[in-house]
């Protein structure tokens, strides 16, 4: 349950625009709804749209930041660079599932 202050942040920033992109980048981001599938905890993110991305990813910080509850995989996921070489935060051996709400769109 979000507190009268929580509520009015939400709705002021409901009226900023969803997509928005940074001169002289190729940054594309986009406001989204977050919901978590056990508590049904909402959270209004700002995400970046990676079309190449063959997975959604989220940030170790964020979920820190709230608290929320992961899963760990059986077997670790390797995490590798654009040019091959595996990546210096090491692999993925947490998931969580919520879903994401685009305007009137859900995954």
């Amino acid at each position: 349950m979000l507190t009268d202050k929580e509520v009015v942040r939400e709705l002021l920033e409901m009226e900023k625009p969803n997509v928005t992109r940074k001169l002289r980048s190729k940054e594309l981001n986009i406001k989204v709804q977050l919901i978590t599938i056990d508590s049904m905890k909402t959270y209004f993110k700002t995400a970046l749209i990676d079309s190449g991305c063959t997975s959604s990813c989220i940030s170790q910080k964020f979920i820190q930041e709230n608290k929320l509850e992961t899963k760990r995989y059986t077997t670790p996921i390797t995490c590798y660079n654009a040019d091959g070489s595996p990546n210096k935060s090491g692999s993925i051996t947490d998931f969580i599932e919520m879903n994401m709400i685009i305007g009137d769109h859900i995954e």
